[in-house]
């Protein structure tokens, strides 16, 4: 497996040569590096350890290029020197972008933001039905694709996102079964609407059942079934169910295809997962459909979640000419060097052809040690 990282350009600012050789020593293949992002407050650890970055919503961090209707506004070209410098030193440079999770887009335009069966916009994330949205998520991918080294494009919230992963301080104080939260991150907005009356769903009718079940939750909490797709078909009964998924699963295909086309040339990776209830930034559920449009999957855990990670990656294997494991190196999910051996051995085992770690600067700086270990200690499946 090759190995690799995720980091973020605000880690090369100060002396980007400096990083990009730390990171060849450490033997990374490739930094999945981030070119446009969300919000965030990271605590560096290695570039400018104790240092506290500030990550407004919704930047660029490329250089300026063409610009597009939702054009995100321009932080400053990190990047593009991050990218020099790691393209110098040996290191491939997959650019990351986390696509409809754009806070600065969905706030300014609440037209274009995901709305909820009670008729609530979520201002953190833009509804994927909506044909400005498919063009400004291609317009990203069309710019980092025509950076100068950069070589892949690792696609994040390319998708349905949903009620949680908002960023804000989220407070509830009510038991919410994994059912619930799908429901509640069910989009119905017009364009939204307009799909589901195409494949013969009235999306007011389905508007009212999702808040009937969500209010008989509020009001009487259940537990949740083993499965949540057992609670899922028992909210909305198993036609209603089955076509809102596939209503959902087509609208993503048709982003991702639009956002493959834009790359050109460029390898492109789509974060996915076999949920079909995912609302986390994974694209979820259709692994045949979204590896048949792309050069590869990346199935990410960044949990600590190891028998979730392993069911992933074999439900991706037979999708993808591609795979990649995407593991956080924190001490939350990582807190010891046996952890990260298993996590690696997992994804070794499933067939996955790189493992990123997550991420350069926010984990501890022995997990790159881990890292270069690992792959020079266990048998490697060759590269692409």
């Amino acid at each position: 497996m090759r190995p690799g990282t995720y980091a973020h350009p605000v880690s090369f600012r100060a002396d980007p040569v400096a990083q990009a050789a730390r990171l060849a020593a450490a033997g990374v293949a490739t930094v999945r590096l981030a070119y446009a992002y969300h919000s965030g407050r990271w605590l560096l650890s290695t570039s400018d350890a104790g240092a506290v970055a500030d990550l407004d919503a919704g930047r660029w961090f490329g250089p300026a290029g063409p610009a597009g209707r939702l054009d995100p506004p321009l932080v400053a070209d990190l990047a593009g020197p991050a990218t020099a410098a790691l393209t110098a030193a040996g290191v491939r440079t997959v650019a990351w972008l986390v696509g409809l999770h754009r806070s600065a887009v969905a706030t300014t335009r609440p037209d274009l933001a995901l709305r909820n069966a009670f008729g609530h916009p979520y201002r953190h994330a833009l509804c994927p039905a909506r044909p400005e949205v498919v063009e400004h998520a291609a317009d990203l991918v069309r710019r980092a694709a025509a950076v100068p080294g950069v070589t892949g494009l690792d696609l994040e919230a390319f998708g349905y996102l949903g009620w949680a992963h908002q960023g804000a301080h989220d407070k509830i104080g009510v038991a919410l079964r994994p059912a619930d939260r799908w429901l509640l991150s069910l989009c119905l907005c017009a364009a939204c609407g307009t799909e589901f009356t195409a494949a013969g769903v009235d999306p007011t009718a389905l508007a009212e059942r999702v808040r009937a079940v969500v209010r008989g939750q509020l009001a009487e909490p259940r537990p949740a079934a083993p499965e949540p797709a057992t609670d899922a078909v028992a909210a909305l009964g198993r036609p209603l169910h089955d076509v809102v998924l596939a209503v959902r699963a087509a609208v993503v295909r048709r982003l991702v295809a639009a956002a493959v086309a834009a790359a050109g040339d460029t390898p492109v990776s789509l974060r996915a997962t076999a949920d079909p209830y995912a609302t986390d930034g994974k694209a979820g559920g259709d692994l045949a459909g979204l590896g048949a449009l792309t050069t590869g999957l990346t199935v990410s855990n960044l949990h600590g979640d190891l028998p979730a990670l392993a069911a992933d990656l074999a439900a991706a294997r037979p999708c993808t000419r591609e795979l990649s494991a995407a593991w956080s190196g924190a001490v939350a999910a990582t807190p010891r060097r046996d952890r990260f051996t298993t996590a690696y051995d997992v994804a070794l085992r499933a067939g996955a052809d790189a493992f990123v770690l997550y991420a350069y600067d926010l984990m501890p700086t022995d997990r790159l040690d881990w890292l270069r270990q690992s792959a020079r200690g266990r048998q490697e499946v060759p590269a692409a």
